[in-house]
């Protein structure tokens, strides 16, 4: 039985409450100066950084593109201050179309804050099922 450490039962109880639809503790985990990263080229890809520019640039067009959505961990992998999740996703769009990615998360931790969040999916299934992340950003909250 292995004993894990701090930020690794952290981001299990984050996982926990994000299935129970309460992001409050992702949120409150991170630092303001998070670098959230998500691998690619297309529109939503790239590097944003300060904790409100993520949930601007990334969750609320998000949220607005997807009626349902789950992060549902497989593994947890604890590196002490770098804890990998591998997940999978269970979403559907707006316009009904299943969008289930699988996830590795990359999450970096200093003094007990996310500070870095690296995500890496099938990109091409995100060019394939989701908006352009601009125009998810205008357009009305999903569901």
């Amino acid at each position: 039985m292995s004993i894990l450490s701090p930020n690794a039962r952290l981001v299990t109880a984050i996982f926990d409450e994000i299935a129970k639809g309460n992001g409050v503790p992702f949120w409150e985990s991170c630092h303001d100066d998070l670098v959230w990263r998500t691998i690619g080229t297309g529109s939503w890809s790239g590097e944003f950084a300060g904790k409100q520019t993520v949930i601007d640039e990334v969750f609320r067009p998000l949220n607005r593109a997807l009626v349902e959505r789950a992060t549902v961990p497989t593994r947890v992998i604890d590196g002490g201050d770098i804890v990998v999740v591998q997940a999978r996703g269970r979403n559907l769009t707006r316009d009904g179309q299943r969008y289930d990615n699988d996830y590795v998360f990359v999450i970096h931790f200093q003094d007990g804050k996310i500070v870095r969040y690296e995500e890496y999916c099938d990109t091409a299934l995100i060019e394939r099922v989701l908006p352009d992340r601009i125009a998810a950003k205008s357009m009305p909250k999903a569901g």
